[in-house]
Parts: C-alpha cells; sequence; structure tokens
C-alpha cells in the first residue's frame, strides 16, 4: 500500500486525504495567530527613529550639564568678573589652609605724588577680613578662611575702600595720554595687579605716570 509522507514531520499516513488534513491543521498558520503576532512586531524603522531621538535628547542634557556646572571667576582682581584671563585654579592653589595675620605695605605714588591710605578701613562691628589702623599704608590681612576672593590686593581695593585696582587704572586714574599704571612687589615689576596675592612684609608700589 502506498504511503503519503509528511515532508513537515516525516508522518506517514495512508491516503494523500489525510495527509492533507493533517498539513493543514498542524503546518498551517492561523490567520488569527499569524494577526496576533504581528499586531505585536514593531517595525524597524520605528525603533531606529526612537534610539536616534534618545541620543539626540541626551546629548543635549549632557552638555547642557557641563554648561551649567562649569566654575564661575569670583573676582579677576578690578570687579569685572573674570574676563582678562586670570586663573582661579591656579590661585586657589596658593591659598594657604588655614587662618593667616599678614601685613604687606602699600605705597602709592600718583605722577610722582604719594597716596595716603586712610585709616581704619573695613573696620565696624563685623572686621573686613583685610583692613587698617593706622595712616602707615599697612593693610591687616587677618583672614580666618583664606578663599579666592579676600586673598586678592584688589579685594581691598575693590570691597574694603572701594576703589579701583587693574591694569587699566588705580584710583581714579586710568591708562591714557596722562599715564600708565604700573605695579611693583619688592622692587620687582608685578603684572598681577588686583589679582596679586600679597604676603607678610611684601613692600608693594602701585605707580602711574
Amino acid at each position: 500500500m502506498e504511503k503519503h509522507l509528511c515532508s513537515g514531520c516525516n508522518r506517514e499516513f495512508q491516503t494523500e486525504e489525510s495527509l492533507s488534513q493533517h498539513r493543514q491543521a498542524k503546518h498551517t498558520q492561523q490567520p488569527s495567530v499569524a494577526a496576533a503576532r504581528a499586531k505585536g512586531k514593531v517595525p524597524k524603522k520605528i525603533v531606529v527613529a526612537v534610539v536616534i531621538l534618545l541620543v539626540v535628547v541626551g546629548g543635549y542634557f549632557v552638555f547642557a550639564g557641563k554648561g551649567g556646572s562649569e566654575d564661575k571667576p569670583l573676582i579677576d582682581g578690578s570687579g569685572n568678573g573674570g574676563s582678562d584671563g586670570f586663573d582661579e585654579k591656579a590661585f586657589a592653589a596658593k591659598i594657604p589652609k588655614g587662618a593667616i595675620h599678614w601685613h604687606p605695605h602699600v605705597t602709592i605714588l600718583i605722577k610722582g605724588k604719594p597716596v595716603t591710605i586712610p585709616a581704619n578701613l573695613g573696620l565696624g562691628s563685623v572686621h573686613k577680613p583685610v583692613h587698617t589702623h593706622e595712616t602707615d599704608n599697612i593693610l591687616h590681612w587677618e583672614v580666618q578662611a583664606p578663599t579666592v576672593k579676600n586673598m586678592q590686593l584688589g579685594y581691598f581695593f575693590n570691597d574694603v575702600w572701594k576703589k579701583k585696582l587693574s591694569s587699566e587704572c588705580v584710583l581714579d586714574y586710568c591708562n591714557g595720554p596722562d599715564g600708565t599704571v604700573k605695579m611693583y612687589v619688592n622692587d620687582v615689576e608685578n603684572t598681577e595687579f588686583g589679582h596679586y596675592m600679597p604676603r607678610d612684609g611684601d613692600e608693594v608700589k602701585i605707580v602711574f605716570e
């Protein structure tokens, strides 16, 4: 008797009709099953588009976060922010870790004439970290918690005395036809101006001529 073999599962059937029924029942995907599978399948193009969108959005927030967390310069010694290339991190590395009590002496010459720094600047119910006691041009740098801001010479001029000090100006005198600002520390020219960190016993001379 002729046997009929199913190519899908190698089962044998006595008649062609039995084989046909078997194939239809076992090896033909029902429309309902196929539809159910197709329904749950997400087109490849949509998956790719979603991945690209996530990458773009994620990248935006990463860069936005970096921009928002950048260190902002505290002071440039001239009261104008950190626009003149002041390296705040390098300055911070030089700051003493504990309290200090230093006494630099500051001489100001405007076209050869000395300017006296007033006494009692920065004194009151709460003393400023930098202040004066006498009209001897000695600055009393008595700082309990040194910071980038209060350890700059510009802090005394800008915040305590309310005067200008930068590479462009000292007091009310600015570079121009009448003169140029220069600064010397212990007889050596210094270009840090308001950014300079005065040390105990420093002789600072600021000249406009």
